[in-house]
């Protein structure tokens, strides 16, 4: 049996524990996975832990991408086993930033958050190369120049996706939606 989510959220603390929650009873039930997704991104070490938990799991979990997958949501699309997108959706890749409101720093902290935002950008990088066999290279060509868009056949190209598809749940399959709300 496939479990079908849709998840059209952020990654953020709440959402990610709410789809966390959905693929662990999708599968202690045995359930393949299927998740619909569309993300802005979020929160980077919400994204990691939740990608290598789905590659983690005993049973097949598949992404399609209905919109958009944009920043650490791409690590999370990039942890299904087999991936594909809409027509018309897209994948953004751009480095990590931080926010910081007003706030000083000395020299040593400074150096400190740089190298925290940099380990966050490599760790990012080497994870999806993983997931998707491109080199990390590659990824970091997506990542440090600043914000790279990719077409569904753009994605399709580089291999990171299987496949362009439209969306489709068949009739009477159990659906668990996760959105922002």
């Amino acid at each position: 049996m496939i479990q079908y989510i849709v998840f059209t959220a952020d990654v953020q603390t709440a959402q990610a524990a709410k789809l966390r929650t959905a693929i662990t009873d999708a599968s202690n039930a045995g359930n393949d996975i299927y998740v619909f997704i569309s993300s802005g991104g979020g929160n980077v070490f919400e994204g990691l832990s939740l990608a290598s938990f789905i590659k983690a799991l005993p049973v097949q979990v598949t992404m399609h991408n209905v919109g958009q997958i944009d920043s650490i949501a791409s690590v999370i699309f990039a942890s299904g086993a087999v991936r594909l997108s809409t027509q018309n959706s897209s994948f953004l890749f751009h480095g990590v930033s931080m926010h910081y409101e007003k706030k000083d720093f000395i020299e040593a902290q400074l150096e400190e958050q740089y190298r925290g935002v940099k380990r966050m950008r490599e760790n990012i990088a080497a994870t999806f190369a993983a997931y998707t066999g491109l080199s990390v290279a590659d990824v970091d060509a997506l990542m440090i120049t600043g914000s790279t868009i990719l077409t569904s056949d753009e994605a399709l190209s580089k291999a990171i996706i299987h496949e362009i598809r439209d969306a489709a749940i068949p009739p009477n399959s159990h659906v668990i939606a996760i959105g922002n709300g």
